[in-house]
C-alpha cells in the first residue's frame, strides 16, 4: 500500500467523499497525489505560478486560482466553500503570511479542517543537503521561519481550533528503517563530505505543522 503523505494522514477517513480540497501551493505534482488519495474529491489548486506540473496534473485540477505573495488573488476564491485547505511548506515563503492565513479560514466550510506545514527551528541545526532541503538556509526562496505557537493564534483568533500541533513524525517502523537509512549516509558524509538529506525530514525533525478545524457559529463562544 502506497505512503500516506503527512498532510494528508490526520484527515483520511474524516472527509466527506466529494470533498472540495483548497491546495495553495499546488506545484510539483500534488494535484495527481491529492487526487489519487480522495479520488472523488473537487481540486482547486492555488498558487503564484504553476511550477512543476505535468499534463496529468492540470488533468486532475479541477479549478486554479492564480494568487500573488501579496495577497492578491484570494478574493476570487469562494468563502465557506472547502472541506480542507492545504498549506504545506508555503507560508516560509512568505514575508507577511498572517493576513493570508486569516483569508484562508474563511475559505473553509463550518467543520472544514486546514493543515499548515513548514520548516521547524531546529531546521536551523541540521546538516546542509546535497539534494532536498533539510537545513532551513538551503532553499534560497525561504525569507520567514514560522513558528507552531504563532501559526496556531492565527488560526484560533480567525474561528479555527487547533487540533494538532507540533513536530511531523512518522510511525515506529518507519522511523526504524529511516534510521537505518541515516547511518548509511553518515558514512557517505564521513567519506565524501556530501550530505544527502532526502527522506529524512521526519526523521530529523525539519517539519513542524499545526491542524485545526473550522468552528461552526454555535460552537464559537460569545466573547
Amino acid at each position: 500500500m502506497p505512503h500516506c503523505p503527512m498532510k494528508f494522514r490526520f484527515v483520511r477517513g474524516r472527509l466527506p467523499q466529494a470533498a472540495r480540497i483548497l491546495d495553495v501551493g499546488c506545484g510539483n505534482g500534488s494535484p495527481t497525489l491529492t487526487k489519487r488519495w480522495f479520488p472523488g474529491c473537487h481540486y482547486a489548486g492555488a498558487d503564484i505560478q504553476r511550477y512543476n506540473l505535468s499534463d496529468a496534473d492540470a488533468a486532475a485540477m479541477d479549478e486554479f486560482f492564480a494568487v500573488g505573495a501579496d495577497g492578491s488573488g484570494y478574493a476570487a476564491i469562494p468563502e465557506a466553500s472547502y472541506d480542507f485547505v492545504i498549506l504545506n511548506h508555503v507560508v516560509e515563503h512568505m514575508a507577511n503570511p498572517a493576513p493570508i492565513v486569516a483569508a484562508l479560514c474563511a475559505k473553509l466550510k463550518p467543520g472544514g479542517f486546514i493543515w499548515i506545514a513548514f520548516p521547524s527551528v531546529r531546521s536551523l541545526a541540521l546538516p546542509h543537503s546535497v539534494d532536498e532541503t533539510l537545513q532551513f538556509c538551503d532553499d534560497p526562496t525561504h525569507v520567514r521561519l514560522p513558528e507552531v505557537r504563532e501559526i496556531a493564534n492565527l488560526l484560533l483568533a480567525n474561528g479555527v481550533a487547533v487540533l494538532h500541533a507540533g513536530r511531523s513524525r512518522e510511525g515506529f517502523f518507519t522511523t526504524l528503517a529511516d534510521i537505518l537509512k541515516l547511518g548509511k549516509r553518515l558514512v557517505v558524509k564521513l567519506l565524501t563530505g556530501r550530505f544527502s538529506g532526502r527522506g529524512m525530514w521526519y526523521l530529523l525533525g525539519f517539519e513542524d505543522h499545526v491542524l485545526g478545524q473550522r468552528q461552526d457559529k454555535a460552537q464559537v463562544r460569545e466573547p
